[in-house]
């Protein structure tokens, strides 16, 4: 049986939890753990955010299947101590799982989210290209891939000084945020490299950090939740409780 990797939870009740679950074969599933939050030794932490599980469930009254047990596969432990990286995991469960369809197929998106986590526990700590690799590989699995080498409105290749238009399909000759098409480019570059590689990769240039996070919240028509974490790291934010599942 596949593990199913925690993605997210909110609380229910007086005592209870919805926990998110990001599953190879049934994309994006929500459980409820009955009185989760009223015994500290009825899943004894295993419900943390990135975790790797092995879940029983069966049918309850409700909408909402019930969570009966869980097995650990594996469970972060740089990604739960460090900032940077607790950012990151929080971004990458969000990410890969808003992609994901609810209850159908994910694999590439459960994969990828996999190695995500395998790399977020790296001597190495990822950065900036690591994180746009992450955004335009997710982007690609989910079948929402934006241009970046060529005009996405005529198909013909970019000026030296392009824009990125995220209500055009991505790249384009003019308009949009203005971005240099090389740095374009050196995107494309990270979509095809290996997760595992890109820890060591020299980022691209600062106008196109964000401009795939910018199309993934055009697809989505919101904002991710957890994109804050990466932007304000520099303010001071305190570490605790960014690796629980409390509305991740």
């Amino acid at each position: 049986m596949s593990a199913w990797i925690v993605v997210g939870g909110t609380n229910l009740g007086e005592s209870d939890r919805v926990i998110r679950f990001l599953s190879p074969t049934e994309g994006r599933v929500a459980l409820v753990a009955r009185a989760a939050r009223a015994s500290r030794r009825r899943f004894a932490g295993l419900l943390e955010l990135g975790n790797r599980l092995t879940v029983q469930r069966q049918r309850g009254r409700g909408s909402l299947q019930r969570l009966v047990s869980v097995d650990r596969v594996s469970t972060p432990s740089l990604a739960r101590t460090e900032l940077e990286r607790i950012a990151l995991l929080a971004y990458g469960c969000e990410l890969c799982a808003a992609l994901a369809p609810e209850g159908g197929p994910a694999p590439r998106l459960h994969r990828l989210l996999e190695v995500w986590l395998d790399v977020l526990e790296g001597a190495t700590p990822p950065g900036v290209s690591s994180r746009l690799a992450l955004e335009a590989k997710a982007l690609t699995f989910a079948g929402l891939a934006p241009a970046l080498v060529l005009c996405a409105r005529t198909g013909a290749p970019l000026p030296p000084r392009a824009g990125f238009d995220p209500s055009a399909g991505g790249a384009v000759a003019s308009g949009g945020k203005a971005v240099p098409a090389s740095e374009l480019v050196t995107l494309e570059g990270l979509r095809r490299t290996p997760l595992s590689e890109t820890p060591t990769q020299r980022p691209p240039g600062a106008s196109v950090h964000w401009v795939l996070a910018d199309f993934i919240e055009y697809q989505l028509g919101r904002p991710l939740r957890s994109r804050p974490l990466l932007t304000d790291l520099a303010g001071g934010m305190s570490v605790a409780g960014i690796g629980r599942t409390e509305e991740a």
